[in-house]
C-alpha cells in the first residue's frame, strides 16, 4: 500500500483546496486563508489574517447578510455539527468612501474544528454561485429559508425535529439533481472563460472570437464545448503535447 507523501502538510491540504476556505477561531477572527478564497475575495493574506471575519467585510446594510451567517456559526459551535447554507447574499465592499457593493452570492459549508474534545474554531467554505440565474437563486433561497424554519420548529419541538428531519431529507433528495447540475454550469462556464482568456492571448483576439473558436473546434470535433476548453487547458497545463490549434 502507498504511504502518504511525507511532503503533503495538514497546510498543503488546505491551501490545494479547489473551493473558497477560511479558518476561524470561536471568535470569528481569521486565523487561515487558503489562495481560492483570496482569488473569490480579492483580498491578500495580510490584509484578513486576525482580523475578525465582519470586520475585514463588512456587511451592506441594505441587505444585511450578516446574522444569517453569525447564527450558523453559533450553531456550529454549539452543537458541534457540519452546517449547510445552501446560499447566502453577502456582497463585498468595493469603495469604503461611497460605500458602493457588489453583489455576490455564495454556498456556505460550516464545521467545527476539534482539539481533543474542545471546538476551537470554524471551518467555512464559501463557493460563489453568483453567476446562477435569478430563477435558480430564488430556488435555493426557498430551501434554505423552508429549512431554517424547520430548524426553528425542531428547536421548539422534539417531535418536530424528528418530522423536520425526515422533511430535509426528502428534500435533500429532491434537490441532489438540481444542486448538482447547477455546479456542472458552473464548472463548465469557469472552464470555457479559462480557455477563452487562454485562446486571447495565444491567437491576440477579442472574447467573442475567442469564443468563436471554441465553437467551430467543438463543431469539427462534435465534442461539447465545454470538453473542448477542458482539453485546452489540459494541454496549456502540460497534460499532453501537441501544436497550437
Amino acid at each position: 500500500m502507498r504511504r502518504p507523501s511525507p511532503a503533503l502538510s495538514r497546510d498543503a491540504a488546505f491551501d490545494a483546496l479547489v473551493s473558497p476556505t477560511v479558518m476561524l477561531d470561536v471568535d470569528f477572527v481569521i486565523r487561515a486563508v487558503n489562495p481560492a478564497y483570496l482569488r473569490a475575495t480579492e483580498r491578500t493574506a495580510d490584509e484578513l489574517l486576525s482580523v475578525n471575519l465582519f470586520e475585514a467585510f463588512p456587511d451592506n446594510p441594505e441587505v444585511g447578510g450578516a446574522p444569517a451567517l453569525v447564527a450558523s456559526f453559533e450553531r456550529v459551535l454549539r452543537d458541534r455539527r457540519p452546517e449547510h447554507l445552501i446560499v447566502q447574499r453577502y456582497d463585498l465592499l468595493e469603495d469604503a468612501d461611497q460605500p458602493r457593493y457588489r453583489t455576490k452570492y455564495w454556498a456556505p459549508a460550516c464545521a467545527p474544528v476539534h482539539d481533543l474534545d474542545r471546538v476551537v474554531g470554524i471551518l467555512v467554505r464559501v463557493d460563489d454561485v453568483s453567476d446562477l440565474t435569478p430563477e435558480a437563486l430564488r430556488s435555493l433561497e426557498k430551501r434554505r429559508d423552508r429549512e431554517q424554519r424547520l430548524r426553528a420548529a425542531a428547536a421548539r419541538d422534539e417531535e418536530a425535529e424528528t418530522r423536520s428531519m425526515l422533511i430535509a431529507i426528502n428534500d435533500f433528495n429532491a434537490m441532489a439533481e438540481e444542486i448538482a447540475q447547477l455546479r456542472e454550469a458552473l464548472t463548465s462556464r469557469s472552464t470555457i472563460d479559462q480557455a477563452k482568456g487562454l485562446i486571447m492571448a495565444e491567437r491576440r483576439c477579442t472574447p467573442d472570437q475567442a469564443f468563436k473558436h471554441l465553437v467551430k473546434l467543438s463543431n469539427d470535433t462534435n465534442v461539447r464545448v465545454a470538453d473542448v476548453a477542458a482539453a485546452l487547458l489540459y494541454r496549456a497545463q502540460g497534460g499532453a503535447s501537441g501544436n497550437r490549434s
